[in-house]
């Protein structure tokens, strides 16, 4: 499925609640949750999506995008995303697909020294069309997936 066919459903702004997980913090610090606020818009004509988002951590207000594409004619999803609070100010690179009931998965790595690179997936998914949920995993290099970001918001 290309990214044109999800437009309709996914534009618009969105209000929700985005919890972050730091795995590596001892309890309670782990899990910190914050109202979230997105807007899902088409940019150069339509032919990209671009999902900007604004979360809080500790008192202090962040922001993040994601932008979308299809390449040429083929299922390739391609995208670059940046957060204030993730990034130091390079944009992650991601490529993936947009599975034919709609979900959206791009999946990039970024570099972890002294480990080799980490992985970096994000998911987007419609649980209803009033509904609109973002994952983020981060993917040690010798391990499973690890829910590091979870944003579920309804329409505004």
């Amino acid at each position: 499925m290309k990214l044109t066919a999800l437009q309709d459903q996914l534009t618009g702004d969105w209000v929700g609640k985005s919890t972050l997980w730091c795995n590596w913090l001892p309890e309670p610090e782990k899990e910190t949750s914050s109202e979230s606020r997105l807007s899902v818009k088409t940019v150069a004509r339509g032919k990209f999506l671009s999902f900007a988002y604004t979360w809080s951590l500790a008192g202090n207000n962040h922001e993040g995008f994601l932008l979308t594409g299809n390449e040429n004619d083929s299922e390739t999803t391609s995208g670059a995303w940046g957060d204030s609070w993730h990034q130091s100010g390079s944009l992650l690179v991601l490529k993936g697909s947009v599975a034919e009931a709609g979900a959206i998965e791009l999946n990039g790595t970024f570099e972890a020294p002294p480990d080799p690179d980490w992985g970096w997936r994000i998911t987007i998914t419609q649980p209803t069309p009033q509904e609109l949920q973002m994952m983020m995993y981060v993917i040690p290099w010798n391990g499973t997936p690890e829910r590091a970001v979870q944003a579920d918001y309804v329409r505004a």
